[in-house]
């Protein structure tokens, strides 16, 4: 009786911790068909408040059921079967109890094997066992270290692609087909002016496709973000490789519906999904299947990046882990201090081939570095709820993580030890990081700088001074904006990453210097004029922010303004009446209205 009344409770609780999954993800579902709606009204305030809204999602789901959870195990009286007995200890969370929870994982196996989001279902399972129980007790026999549930045979009851066959001369047709089969309730100011200006673009850019046949997929459903909407697929012909293909889509009172733009590069698309842009709202029963083509579509970027990108940032964040335990169990690398200036904020470390960093608060922070470490997580949070506009890293946050000793090179152990120890735990052979982050390894600007030829200087100083004049018309004053703190993209695309200063515009006073009265003013080491703790002085910048004359020239010659407090001062002015700047993914001379003057004229 003993044994079934067991196996019986595992399914139970089982089905308990699927039911809070599935109850997640409708919200997650609600949200994206929300923010369709938003999209079509224009209600941009609010998509920006849902997309903060549901970076929090997960966590609040997870830590409400682990509560009703626990009153569940160790309140309940009932058994299974109705009968007026006291559960056994094997459900009192004070006492772990291996076989039962090996048995409530093998229940909760067999219950999402035919589901529609099994991996999501099994990181779910994780988050719930982990928020219950000490790690001791993290591994593969209780929770999902790796997949038990492949995905390939997912049956779908509908695809996420659908095709469309284009014939030599109707192509427009097709168009017409793609844009409409989006059913947008609002309407296209001009939808055969977007249509004409689609067809003239594609034949451009692929201009092989005009005597062709040929088919485009898209999958069925839009990508929003912000104040765009994008349609995303692949051109597919029997001459030549697959083309990916994306359509970006505005909506506004003037204009109406219309098409902004056609993308059919791999670069250009993928800057689309970079790291350093906010998440989409799509909405979907299958995300595994819509991962899994856009990694065709984008061969280069990694599926925990591709998770995050669409919304699912927890499951990126599960398989980021994953790579790394299989990663650091086949490498003979040692975990090192990462190249670069050492900050004096975090401590830094990466295997020497790995795409990621791992960033620690240190304990204490050196002068003139102030604040705690609860500050520098608040900051790590206002980012990840920030509109990153292409400028800001995204961050992965764990929790107790263990590495192997042995993976670990004596100067970073002794570095950690050091400046970070109150965040270190040594068990057996494992050193355990109570808090960390996770970051897409980038080159620091100033060691990008120092090999660059001229050519490569020149264009990256260029976005040096673009990304800053970014941020600060995204609402972001970086704060310290030496180029240590900026790293270079596979895209040759520049993005801040230390995150220990920055704030809202509003919050500095931009000054100039004011002149001096006396020679001994003018050289002395100190200023000689008041400084208010949030006073910030623009010339400055033209001293620290790099090193060389050519460097400097190359910077005034185009970003001069970023050096006037006049012109950071409009800045703050423009963020407070207008709101803040619109900046779209693939540059002013992709967008349609560049290309062919003003929309709809």
């Amino acid at each position: 009786m003993f044994d079934d009344f067991s196996d019986t409770l595992s399914l139970t609780i089982a089905k308990k911790i699927l039911g809070g999954f599935e109850q997640h993800y409708r919200n997650i579902k609600r949200a994206s068909v929300e923010a369709k709606r938003c999209f079509e009204e224009r209600e941009w305030e609010k998509i920006e408040k849902d997309s903060k809204l549901r970076l929090n999602f997960y966590d609040k789901k997870v830590n409400a059921f682990c509560k009703k959870l626990s009153v569940d195990l160790n309140l309940k009286k009932q058994s299974v079967y109705g009968a007026k007995v006291v559960m056994h200890q094997q459900t009192d969370l004070d006492k772990f109890n291996s076989e039962f929870w090996k048995n409530t994982k093998l229940a909760y196996i067999e219950l999402i094997t035919q589901h529609k989001q099994p991996e999501l279902a099994e990181t779910f399972y994780n988050s719930v066992f982990c928020r219950l129980f000490s790690r001791s007790f993290y591994n593969n026999q209780y929770i999902f270290t790796k997949p038990c549930v492949s995905l390939s045979y997912i049956d779908m009851d509908e695809p996420v692609i659908e095709s469309f066959f284009v014939e030599q001369g109707q192509l427009k047709d097709t168009f017409t087909q793609i844009l409409k089969s989006f059913s947008f309730n609002c309407k296209f100011g001009n939808l055969d002016q977007d249509i004409q200006r689609l067809q003239e673009q594609l034949y451009k850019q692929i201009a092989q496709l005009k005597s062709q046949t040929f088919e485009i997929q898209v999958i069925k459903t839009p990508f929003i973000r912000g104040k765009g909407a994008y349609i995303v697929g692949k051109i597919i012909t029997q001459l030549y490789s697959d083309q990916p293909l994306l359509i970006a889509l505005l909506n506004d009172e003037k204009s109406g519906l219309y098409v902004d733009s056609l993308l059919t590069d791999t670069g250009s698309i993928s800057v689309v999904f970079s790291f350093s842009r906010s998440y989409f709202f799509i909405t979907t029963d299958y995300p595994a299947a819509i991962v899994d083509y856009l990694k065709e579509l984008l061969p280069g970027k990694t599926r925990a990046l591709l998770y995050s990108a669409i919304g699912l940032h927890k499951q990126g964040k599960t398989l980021l882990y994953r790579h790394f335990l299989k990663y650091s169990k086949i490498t003979s690398e040692k975990l090192i201090i990462a190249p670069g200036i050492k900050g004096m904020v975090m401590s830094v470390f990466t295997f020497p081939m790995y795409p990621y960093v791992f960033k620690v608060i240190n304990d204490h922070f050196e002068p003139p570095k102030m604040g705690t470490r609860e500050m520098v997580k608040e900051k790590y949070y206002f980012v990840k709820n920030h509109v990153r506009v292409g400028r800001l890293a995204d961050t992965w946050e764990f929790s107790n993580v263990a590495f192997p000793m042995k993976y670990i090179d004596d100067s970073l152990l002794n570095e950690l030890k050091k400046k970070a120890g109150l965040n270190l735990e040594i068990e057996d052979d494992l050193l355990i990081i109570k808090h960390m982050y996770i970051e897409n390894k980038m080159t620091p600007l100033n060691i990008y700088l120092e090999t660059a030829n001229k050519k490569q200087q020149t264009h990256i100083i260029n976005d040096y001074g673009k990304a800053i004049d970014e941020l600060i018309n995204s609402n972001i004053f970086p704060g310290d904006m030496l180029t240590k703190n900026f790293g270079v993209t596979r895209q040759n695309r520049v993005v801040f990453y230390d995150y220990d200063e920055i704030t809202l515009m509003s919050t500095p006073v931009f000054k100039k210097i004011p002149k001096s009265r006396t020679y001994e003013e003018e050289m002395a080491s100190e200023p000689w004029y008041y400084v208010g703790p949030n006073d910030v002085f623009p010339e400055e910048f033209q001293y620290f922010m790099l090193p060389s004359k050519h460097m400097k020239e190359t910077f005034n010659s185009r970003y001069q303004k970023l050096l006037d407090a006049e012109y950071w001062g409009s800045i703050q002015e423009n963020i407070k009446k207008n709101g803040v700047m619109d900046y779209y993914p693939y540059g002013s001379e992709k967008r349609m209205f560049e290309i062919y003057g003003e929309n709809n004229e």
